[in-house]
C-alpha cells in the first residue's frame, strides 16, 4: 500500500470512529427523546380519563343502559383503561391482575408509576394514576406497543449509518487528493533517488522549496548530492592526480633499476648515483604515499579535539630545523597531532623557498611562518591548497603538491582559519585556531 493510501486509509478510519461514535450518542438520545414523548402522551391520554367516562356515561343514558366504564378506550394509538373504584388487589386485567401498589395508587397512597411489560408477545409502556377528579378510588391505566416507534428508529440508524459510512468515504476521497498535493515533493524525492540508484546520476536535483519538513527534506537531498557529487569528484581527480604524481617516480626509479640490473654496470663508475637516484625515487615514493594516507585522514575523519598549548605544539614541529621562534604560550581547541603536522609542512615549504631565513611566531591562538623568498605569484594564490597543484617555478623543485594541501586540510577540520600574505620579498603564512572547547 502506497503512503498516500495510508494516510487517506487512516484519516478515514478516525472518521468513522468519530462518527459511529456520534451516530451512537444521537441514536440513543433519539431513542430517549421518543421514549418520552411516548410517556408524556401516556400522561395526557390518563388526565382525559374523567372526560371519557363522562362521554361513556352520556353515550348510555340515552339507552338507559349502565355503561360499562373497565372497557379499553382507545385514543389515538394509546389504550386507556378505567377502573371504577373501589379498587382491590387481585381484580383481573389485560395485563394481569391489579396488586397492592395499584390498589394504593388509587387511594392516592403511592405515586403514579410507569412499568414495561409483555403481553401476548409484546412489549408495552404502561402508566398507572388514580384517576383525576374523582374521590372514589378509582384507577386509570393508558398503555401502548412498545414496538410503534421501531419504524422511526429503524429509519434513524439506516439514516446515521449512511451518514457515517458517506463521511468516511468522502473524508478518504479528500484525504487522498490533499495526500497526494502535499506528498507530492516525497514523490520527487522518491523518483530522485531511484534514478540516482538506477543510473548513477549524482547531478540529479529537486530544487525544493519551502520552510516545512517536506521542504527542508528535498533541501538536504540536494544538498546531499551535491556533496556527494563534489565528494567522488573529488575522488577521481584525486586518483587522475595520483596516478600523474606516482608515474615519474616510478619511471625514473624503473629505469635506474634496469640499469643496475645490468651485470656490467654494476661497474660503471656511474652506478653510485644511479643507486642514490633510485634511493631517492623510493623516498620520494614513499613520502608521497604518506601525504595521501595523511590528507585522507585528515580531510575525512572527525579530529579528536583537545585543549593544547599551541607554543608546545609548534615547538615540536621545530625540533632539527634553524629557523627564528617567538613561541608565546596559548590554549587552543584541536588535534595535537594534526595542527603539528601542518605546522611542520608550513615550517617545510618555508625552508625550500628561503633555507635559514625563517620566522617563526605564537600568539593569540595564532602561529604564523614567514619566509622570506620570492613571493606567492597572484594568479597561483587562489591554487596553492588544492591537491597536487605546484606553480611552475615549483616544478622542479623536490615535492608532490600535496603539503599545503594537508595545511589547508588540518586547519578546516578543526574549525581554523588559514590567511596568505605575501610580496615580492616574503611571503606569510598563519593559522588561527579557535581557543575554547
Amino acid at each position: 500500500m502506497t503512503l498516500r493510501n495510508r494516510i487517506a486509509g487512516a484519516a478515514a478510519l478516525i472518521v468513522l470512529v468519530v462518527a459511529a461514535g456520534v451516530s451512537t450518542v444521537l441514536y440513543l438520545s433519539y431513542a430517549a427523546s421518543l421514549r418520552g414523548r411516548v410517556d408524556v402522551s401516556l400522561i395526557d391520554a390518563a388526565q382525559q380519563a374523567s372526560a371519557i367516562a363522562q362521554r361513556l356515561k352520556e353515550s348510555t343514558s340515552d339507552k338507559g343502559a349502565t355503561p360499562v366504564l373497565d372497557k379499553p378506550v382507545t385514543v389515538g394509538s394509546i389504550d386507556v383503561q378505567l377502573y371504577p373504584g373501589p379498587v382491590d388487589a387481585g381484580r383481573p386485567t389485560r395485563f394481569g391482575p391489579l396488586d397492592s401498589r395499584d390498589a394504593a395508587t388509587a387511594a392516592g397512597a403511592q405515586p403514579a408509576y410507569f412499568a414495561d411489560v409483555r403481553y401476548d408477545n409484546q412489549n408495552y409502556r404502561l402508566y398507572t394514576a388514580p384517576m383525576p377528579d374523582t374521590s372514589v378510588g378509582a384507577l386509570v391505566r393508558t398503555s401502548r406497543p412498545g414496538n410503534a416507534d421501531d419504524g422511526a428508529l429503524r429509519n434513524a440508524v439506516l439514516l446515521l449509518a449512511g451518514l457515517t459510512v458517506a463521511a468516511a468515504l468522502i473524508t478518504y476521497g479528500a484525504a487522498r487528493l490533499a495526500a497526494g498535493r502535499i506528498l507530492r515533493p516525497v514523490a520527487e524525492l522518491t523518483a530522485a533517488a531511484e534514478h540516482v540508484t538506477r543510473t548513477r546520476d549524482l547531478t540529479a536535483r529537486l530544487g525544493a522549496r519551502g520552510s516545512d519538513e517536506v521542504g527542508r527534506l528535498g533541501a538536504a537531498f540536494d544538498t546531499m548530492m551535491a556533496a556527494l557529487d563534489e565528494s567522488v569528484t573529488a575522488q577521481r581527480q584525486l586518483v587522475a592526480d595520483a596516478s600523474h604524481e606516482l608515474r615519474t617516480p616510478l619511471t625514473s626509479l624503473t629505469t635506474n633499476l634496469d640499469l643496475l640490473d645490468d651485470g656490467a654496470a654494476l661497474a660503471d663508475p656511474e652506478a653510485p648515483a644511479l643507486v642514490r637516484a633510485a634511493r631517492e625515487q623510493a623516498g620520494e615514493l614513499r613520502q608521497l604515499i604518506s601525504d595521501l594516507v595523511d590528507l585522507a585522514r585528515y580531510g575525512e575523519t572527525v579530529p579528536h579535539r583537545e585543549i593544547v598549548r599551541l607554543d608546545l605544539v609548534t615547538a615540536a614541529a621545530l625540533r632539527g630545523r634553524a629557523v627564528e621562534a617567538d613561541l608565546r604560550p596559548c590554549l587552543v581547541y584541536v588535534d595535537p597531532g594534526a595542527v603539528e603536522h601542518a605546522v611542520s609542512n608550513l615550517i617545510d615549504n618555508a625552508l625550500k623557498w628561503s633555507p635559514g631565513s625563517v620566522e617563526v611566531l605564537v600568539a593569540d591562538g595564532r602561529v604564523s611562518v614567514t619566509d622570506h623568498g620570492p613571493g606567492i605569484p597572484d594568479e597561483d594564490l587562489p591554487h596553492i591548497f588544492e591537491r597536487f597543484y605546484r606553480s611552475p617555478t615549483a616544478r622542479g623543485m623536490p615535492g608532490s603538491g600535496l603539503g599545503l594541501a594537508i595545511v589547508g586540510s588540518v586547519t578546516h577540520a578543526n574549525h581554523g582559519t588559514v590567511a596568505v600574505h605575501t610580496n615580492n620579498h616574503r611571503s606569510t603564512f598563519t593559522l588561527a585556531f579557535p581557543t575554547e572547547a
